[in-house]
């Protein structure tokens, strides 16, 4: 009797560890408007633009936006040469940009386009530190991307400019 009750759990352990195929299906509410993913190739392009701007790498940075992009740095709004122009001037102080890291980050799929075509957002959080001479200073950016054939196409970056503005004195 107990090699038959032992049989009996060693064939329960058995199968209920055995892996099976779980089928799952998405049932969004109807009234939702689209969808999120954590690790995309928008994704990627947003981390290579970060990268790139923390090496000073103008020509990386540059191609992963669209000519035509606008930047709204909190309050201002900037073309690709006005912030290209910005981005110089900090380098120019002598300021030094490291890309500490990107916290969170996802995309968002919208199920319909906007009136300018755009589905997809890529938000994300990245820490910078501000180095110049024996000063440094950490900025978190919250960052929204609108990326449109494999281009970002609009930004929007919130930001503590104070610590900044006093490494470009």
């Amino acid at each position: 009797m107990k090699k038959i009750l032992l049989a009996l759990i060693v064939i329960t352990s058995i199968v209920s560890c055995s892996t099976q195929e779980v089928k799952t299906t998405h049932n969004y509410p109807s009234s939702a408007s689209g969808y999120t993913l954590d690790s995309t190739a928008n994704t990627d392009l947003v981390k290579s633009s970060a990268i790139a701007l923390a090496k000073n790498d103008t020509a990386g940075y540059r191609k992963t936006y669209s000519s035509d992009v606008v930047f709204h740095d909190n309050n201002d709004s900037a073309n690709l040469t006005q912030n290209m122009a910005g981005i110089k001037a900090i380098f120019d102080k002598g300021i030094v940009m490291k890309l500490d890291g990107i916290g969170a980050m996802w995309e968002t799929v919208y199920n319909k386009p906007n009136e300018k075509g755009i589905v997809s957002y890529v938000n994300s959080y990245q820490g910078f530190t501000f180095t110049k001479g024996s000063k440094s200073i950490k900025v978190i950016f919250s960052v929204v991307d609108a990326i449109k054939d494999g281009k970002q196409v609009e930004e929007w970056l919130f930001y503590d400019k104070s610590g900044i503005a006093e490494l470009m004195k």
